[in-house]
């Protein structure tokens, strides 16, 4: 059984060989310390990974910049951002800094070709071997992005008109890119945008429901109508929505956090035809336990989450650059040797 293949049976509700593994990113960095390089497709190509996906969504836009020396440039959405050491930056402004900026605003072209060409090459490379899939946004960062998130949460209330202008830009881009991204032959989608806090969703689950939450079904609906499955990232606690976001159709949900408050097993024996992903906290485990340890977690985890099958191993957000090289790799030796079927 290849990697497609197992994919395809966990999100099929079907048992699989072993449990699939997945990230939503790998800091290059990491991969460099492994392999020499920071070429993502070479180092998927030599290691166990089932899932390969784009990268951060970000990185699909032409940048100018700004001030060099302290890493700032603007994107194509006119949105001020900036570097650190981690792969995705910060967003500093954005341009609609009052309603009427909104009348003449133009956003990106979705079709243009830059944003595939990584996707082409996954596909290219992996397509029937891997399950390939393009990350996107949905409903939410954008209009945050573009209003700053505070003032978007102001608006809400105070110009709700706004808000709906605005999360319509950010639905009709992203399925512009997930129905190109289908069209090229992606198995999934995924969508990345984050709507929990520490303890709580960042907003009400009324104010969710109405802004929010047709836009991302909207997606999901395209995106299973074209025959592609898909996928929805979301940090933090998301106990208070949880029951909407399953409803919008999405076949896998990840990270489910058990440091925000989340009970990956839970979710999964509540929700029996969806698949989670997670369950490794991105945290210690991968980049402070020495390497036993780190093997005992994982086997833990998988102790756990692997009965019953519709489970898919991954960090709880990302394979960040203070992620140790040994952990990454004994987590995955793990899942290989411990996280088999009979």
């Amino acid at each position: 059984m290849n990697s497609y293949e197992r994919v395809l049976k966990v999100l099929s509700g079907e048992i699989p060989d072993r449990v699939p593994l997945f990230e939503l990113l790998i800091d290059r960095k990491v991969i460099k310390k492994i392999t020499g390089t920071e070429d993502y497709a070479d180092f998927c190509e030599a290691y166990p990974i089932d899932i390969v996906l784009t990268n951060t969504p970000s990185k699909l836009y032409e940048e100018k910049v700004l001030d060099a020396k302290n890493r700032v440039f603007i994107n194509e959405w006119g949105i001020v951002r900036q570097y650190t050491d981690e792969v995705v930056s910060i967003p500093l402004e954005g341009p609609i800094k009052n309603p009427e900026d909104l009348d003449t605003y133009k956003p990106p072209d979705p079709y243009a070709e830059r944003r595939f060409e990584e996707l082409k090459m996954l596909i290219k490379r992996f397509k029937g071997k891997k399950f390939v899939g393009m990350h996107i946004h949905d409903s939410l960062n954008y209009p945050t992005y573009l209003r700053g998130m505070e003032q978007l949460f102001i608006d809400t209330i105070e110009n709700p008109e706004l808000v709906h202008r605005l999360v319509r830009i950010s639905v009709d881009h992203n399925i512009a890119l997930a129905e190109r991204a289908i069209e090229l032959g992606a198995d999934f989608i995924i969508m990345g945008d984050d709507y929990g806090g520490i303890d709580a969703p960042l907003i009400s689950p009324k104010a969710f429901r109405e802004f929010f939450l047709p836009g991302i079904k909207e997606i999901v609906n395209m995106v299973k109508s074209k025959g592609a499955f898909c996928f929805k990232h979301c940090c933090g606690n998301i106990n208070l929505i949880l029951d909407d976001l399953v409803s919008t159709g999405i076949d896998a949900l990840h990270p489910l956090d058990i440091s925000a408050g989340m009970d990956i097993l839970a979710v999964k024996e509540k929700y029996p035809g969806l698949t989670v992903m997670g369950g490794v906290n991105c945290g210690a485990p991968l980049t402070d336990y020495t390497k036993e340890d780190l093997i005992e977690e994982v086997k833990r985890v998988l102790s756990r989450l692997k009965p019953g099958g519709r489970y898919i191993l991954a960090s709880s957000n990302s394979i960040h650059s203070r992620v140790k090289p040994e952990n990454l790799l004994a987590m995955w030796e793990t899942v290989e040797r411990y996280g088999r079927y009979d």
